[in-house]
C-alpha cells in the first residue's frame, strides 16, 4: 500500500526533524542564560520536543516498523552542526529566535501534512498524536512571535549601550 509507505517515510522525516532540533534547542537555552523567562520557555519546548520524538517513534512502531537509523543519524548530525552557528554574532538571540520561529512553522506544516495523511489511511492514533504535537508547536510559534519584538528591543538597547 503506497499510502502507508509514504506515511511511514514522512513519520521518519518528522522523527529525524525532532531529533535534529534537540541539540539546537539545548544550545538556544544556553544562549538565553541572561534571560530567565526565555530560557524557561525554550527549556519547556525542549522537553516537549523530546516528547514529540518519542511520540513519533511510537507512531512508527505502531505501524510495525522502527525509526530509520539513517535519517535519525543525519538529523542528529545536522542538529549538532547547526546548533552553535549563531554563537559568534552579537545578535545571537535574534538569529536564534528567527530560526526557531521558522522551525516551528516548518513543524506546523509537517504535522498538518502528517495528520492529513493519517486521515487518508484511517489511522486515528497518528491523527491524535499529530494534533497533540501541533498544539505544542503552535503555542511555541505564538510565544516566539509575541516575544520577538521585545528581544529585538533589548538587543538594540544593549547594542546602543555597548557603543
Amino acid at each position: 500500500m503506497p499510502e502507508r509507505q509514504l506515511l511511514l517515510a514522512w513519520l521518519n522525516d518528522a522523527y529525524a526533524m525532532e531529533e535534529a532540533l534537540i541539540p539546537i534547542l539545548e544550545n538556544h537555552a544556553k544562549d538565553t542564560r541572561d534571560h530567565p523567562q526565555a530560557r524557561a520557555r525554550i527549556e519547556q519546548h525542549l522537553t516537549e520536543t523530546r516528547r514529540h520524538a518519542d511520540l513519533v517513534r511510537g507512531c512508527i512502531e505502531q505501524m510495525g516498523e522502527k525509526p530509520s537509523a539513517g535519517k535519525s543519524a543525519v538529523g542528529k548530525l545536522l542538529g549538532t552542526l547547526v546548533a552553535p552557528s549563531t554563537g559568534p554574532f552579537r545578535d545571537e538571540l535574534i538569529k536564534n529566535a528567527i530560526a526557531d520561529f521558522a522551525a516551528e512553522h516548518f513543524e506546523i506544516a509537517s504535522y498538518t501534512a502528517l495528520r492529513a495523511a493519517a486521515q487518508e489511511v484511517g489511522n486515528d492514533h497518528i491523527i491524535r498524536t499529530c494534533e497533540q504535537i501541533l498544539a505544542d508547536e503552535q503555542a511555541m510559534a505564538r510565544w516566539l512571535e509575541g516575544n520577538l519584538p521585545t528581544t529585538v528591543h533589548e538587543t538594540l538597547r544593549t547594542a546602543e549601550v555597548a557603543r
